[in-house]
């Protein structure tokens, strides 16, 4: 009985050493956030969208193919301008009319100031599916974030409702 009394407390000890150390670590000075205006009009199935700021930040976004199909593995591409040593640039897209979870790509860097990932969009049970974009580019200074709204529709067609299988 001593033993795992004994053992609990020395658990119960490191847990908190851990829980301590860990939060020592992580209090490092929040980076502010700016967030980018959105230029309108903004329709990816018809061409990038551009968001940008008056400091001269803006990124490009496009998704490829335009048609935005569901269940497909989308090309994600980032341009920006504005922005010098972009660490890390990541993509969360969630639906507006259905939570659809979330959809994450982490980009990776093509170029200076391209980037390129892969996002794979969830079907739903809605025809038109309603999501929101958030781009955040990290740079050493900031965390420079761009939302934009874009509009999908289902390209699975639904299976008709069978009867049948209430009947049973």
């Amino acid at each position: 009985m001593k033993a795992y009394l004994l053992l609990g407390v020395v658990v119960f000890a490191v847990t908190v050493a851990g829980k301590v150390l860990w939060e020592s670590r992580s209090t490092s000075p929040a980076v502010p956030v700016a967030a980018l205006t959105l230029q309108i009009p903004c329709d990816l199935q018809q061409a990038p969208c551009v968001a940008s700021d008056s400091q001269g930040r803006s990124i490009r976004f496009s998704i490829n193919p335009p048609t935005i199909p569901l269940m497909q593995e989308l090309t994600v591409q980032v341009e920006t301008t504005g922005l010098p040593d972009v660490t890390s640039m990541r993509l969360t897209v969630v639906g507006v009319n259905m939570f659809m979870g979330y959809q994450y790509a982490d980009l990776q860097t093509v170029g200076t100031g391209h980037f390129q990932g892969k996002l794979i969009l969830p079907v739903c049970t809605l025809e038109k599916m309603q999501w929101l974009a958030t781009l955040d580019a990290l740079t050493p200074t900031a965390k420079v974030q761009a939302t934009i709204p874009f509009t999908t529709v289902s390209n699975t067609p639904l299976p008709p409702f069978n009867q049948q299988l209430l009947d049973k």
